[in-house]
């Protein structure tokens, strides 16, 4: 199966050593992004993923498009244009203490600021059969919301299937704006047949009633009917005394699934969510039973956890092997 994400690449500038900006001199610079990083984890397990985006046409833009294919993304469908890429500084957390972001200017990116013509959408969808856009391209700009949404419109009329992951980043909202982005939430929506998020984002965002006698699972049945979504999907995450625990969940029309629950001891906390979404969309693509899918995705969200960088790249046989034996020491 081809996959195509399309979604913001940006410069990652990460402190070293689990310090804080204000203790370094040095940063550590790669390039992530939503749909980059659900590509890579596909890649790395064999399917054929192509990158949608918008780079800048100098050596910035250059460096992020060798470190796609470093990954093993396809970058042929990557538009080369304007001068800007999106940064983010990361302080990465350690015990207690939460990992942080601070944006750098992102509505000024190349791919904020460009626009997709309807003829350079239908060639970037050609022999396309799933589609991924990221719901923060609804949040950075008016024109990467309006890109978003027409690339949906064209994919929905060409039945390629559409996944979209919440993505909800409140810190990249306008008060102004807020209504707008609901609304387009909404519409992008109702073009998905597979989605990503969680109870926060049906209840804050959606408005969607719930009542607190009633269990999860009846929310999401109301959230699946009313937008006629195929898959929702999602991960959860307590703390058991001093145990960090994440449980992943897989809602059909017919069925709901939760995997184990299984401990999390974090190294790098950045993309473990596609990495969850990259095990769902995986099992759907090989059409595994609901559970095997589940069960695959959390494991490759646990063991992401304990990978540098925000692009998963664990393996299809080392997820296998953590479901045959949790206690697993060393493969040899």
């Amino acid at each position: 199966m081809n996959v195509l994400a399309f979604g913001e690449v940006m410069m990652r500038l990460a402190v070293p050593n689990y310090k804080m900006l204000e203790q370094t001199e040095s940063l550590e610079m790669s390039f992530s992004g939503t749909g980059l990083n659900i590509l890579s984890s596909l890649a790395h397990n064999g399917v054929k993923t192509h990158l949608l985006t918008v780079l800048p046409a100098n050596t910035v833009g250059r460096t992020a498009r060798s470190f796609v294919r470093k990954l093993g993304v396809s970058d042929e469908r990557i538009l080369i244009e304007g001068q800007h890429i999106g940064s983010y500084f990361l302080e990465m957390g350690y015990g207690n203490r939460p990992s942080e972001v601070t944006y750098m200017d992102r509505s000024q990116s190349a791919f904020c600021q460009v626009k997709l013509s309807d003829e350079a959408i239908k060639t970037a969808l050609k022999d396309i059969e799933l589609l991924h856009i990221c719901g923060i391209s609804l949040s950075t700009s008016k024109q990467s919301r309006e890109n978003a949404l027409n690339l949906a419109r064209i994919a929905q009329e060409l039945k390629i299937m559409i996944c979209f992951d919440f993505n909800y980043r409140m810190s990249l909202v306008k008060a102004d704006e807020h209504d707008i982005l609901i609304d387009s939430y909404k519409k992008m929506l109702h073009y998905s047949n597979v989605v990503f998020g969680s109870e926060k984002d049906l209840l804050l965002l959606l408005k969607i009633e719930h009542s607190d006698e009633e269990q999860v699972e009846v929310l999401y049945r109301k959230f699946m009917r009313e937008y006629h979504v195929s898959f929702f999907g999602g991960t959860t995450k307590v703390n058991e005394g001093n145990r960090k625990i994440l449980q992943g969940f897989l809602a059909s029309q017919s069925d709901i699934v939760y995997s184990q629950k299984r401990e999390i001891i974090s190294f790098d906390r950045i993309g473990t969510g596609d990495a969850f979404a990259a095990g769902i969309l995986m099992g759907l693509i090989e059409d595994w039973t609901l559970q095997e899918t589940v069960e695959f995705a959390s494991v490759n969200a646990q063991l992401s956890y304990t990978t540098y960088g925000d692009s998963p790249i664990i393996s299809r046989e080392l997820i296998q092997a953590k479901l045959m034996d949790e206690n697993i020491d060393i493969i040899r």
